[in-house]
């Protein structure tokens, strides 16, 4: 459990770098995240984002490995059977939206 929380502190303390080193504005994250200017570049500053806001972080510096765990989430539920068959599907979207 301590390397967990070591580990996570870690990559606190590299998120400033990280940000800095990715394609995306300091904007970007900005709206992400909901934050005001100054909100965003103290939280910045002091490494003191929410496990929420680091989350939403880690998936925009990292949006391969978020759609790998996705597919790997898929194939999990395919082979457990949660699956649902088109036309299953297709008649539950029709009367959501009416159509």
């Amino acid at each position: 459990m301590i390397e967990i929380v070591e580990n996570y502190e870690n990559y606190l303390n590299s998120l400033p770098e990280l940000i800095g080193n990715s394609y995306y504005k300091a904007e970007f994250f900005m709206q992400k995240l909901g934050l005001k200017h100054a909100t965003y570049y103290r939280k910045l500053r002091l490494k003191n984002f929410t496990p929420s806001e680091v989350k939403t972080i880690t998936g925009l510096l990292y949006p391969e490995e978020l759609l790998m765990q996705g597919f790997q989430k898929s194939e999990e539920d395919i082979k457990a059977g949660r699956v649902v068959d088109y036309s299953d599907f297709k008649e539950k979207l029709r009367a959501k939206y009416n159509l």
